[in-house]
């Protein structure tokens, strides 16, 4: 997907055209019932729902499976993906039902269907997946050259990552650039949620806060983040098209490739001062 972002490079400020990995949510529905709400890249939905449904212990055996049926095309017994080539609903696939056969059930507990995205084929809009998020009110305005030495910070706390490696971290830095936290964990979602948990425990407002991770910056990580009233969002990795959408529709700062003297802000730039 193409977006225009603001490079920040040594000094240097430009506008350039780039491209951003597509992130679209995904519900997987079980002999009718929802059980997951997936966020993916768009492609092989089929396989991605079976895979889920037999990978995840919802169904037993893939002969179990009678008919996988996507967004309204039917193929009985096909779960290969074939079926899908030409198919004009390629660029729109937001959903899939998995049917069994008659007399295979299906392994679900009571109370574990996940439905945060409305039934409906096509593109779900960036507002309908987080109603409740209310855009950022914060005036904070921080220099790229205070972004600059924050994943330094962050790389000298990482005791665990220097010791093994494999490892994501996420920080909460204040506007001066001092980090209030770092912290460490297998899961990119676990680390910013033990470095806003820290603030909050500790009666941190965040509302005048950078949260910085290392892992690649999804819708769910920008809608914790919103949701906490954070402006800036940070990432070392990059962003992706549903975070960016999010992002622009919540008045959130999302910067992506923070490397050093390099930056490329998606979206409120104004936020960031160049000197």
């Amino acid at each position: 997907m193409p977006w225009r972002i603001r490079r920040l490079s040594n000094h240097q400020d430009q506008l350039l055209d780039s491209g951003v990995v597509i992130e679209e949510p995904l519900e997987i529905r079980l002999n009718g019932q929802p059980v997951a709400v997936l966020m993916r890249t768009p492609g092989l939905e089929k396989e991605l729902a079976v895979g889920f449904c037999l990978g995840e212990g919802l169904v037993a055996d893939p002969k179990d499976i009678a008919l996988v049926r996507h967004c309204g095309q039917v193929a009985a017994g096909d779960v290969s993906g074939k079926s899908n080539e030409g198919d004009s609903l390629d660029g729109s696939r937001n959903r899939v039902d998995v049917t069994l056969v008659s007399g295979a059930a299906a392994k679900l507990e009571p109370g574990t269907a996940v439905q945060w995205i409305l039934s409906g084929c096509g593109r779900t809009q960036v507002r309908d997946l987080a109603p409740d998020l209310s855009p950022v009110d914060a005036k904070l305005i921080v220099s790229a050259e205070t972004l600059s030495h924050l994943p330094g910070q962050m790389t000298r706390q990482q005791a665990a990552y220097r010791a093994a490696g494999g490892i994501h971290a996420a920080a909460v830095f204040d506007a001066s650039g001092r980090a209030i936290i770092v912290c460490e964990d297998i899961g990119r979602h676990n680390a910013v949620d033990k470095a806003v948990g820290y603030c909050l425990l500790h009666g941190l407002p965040l509302r005048d806060k950078l949260l910085v991770s290392t892992g690649r910056a999804s819708y769910d990580m920008v809608a914790k983040g919103v949701r906490l009233g954070v402006p800036i969002i940070a990432s070392i990795s990059s962003p992706t098209s549903l975070a960016i959408e999010l992002a622009e529709a919540l008045n959130c700062t999302l910067v992506g490739y923070l490397r050093g003297k390099t930056l490329s802000v998606y979206t409120h730039s104004w936020r960031i001062l160049i000197s």
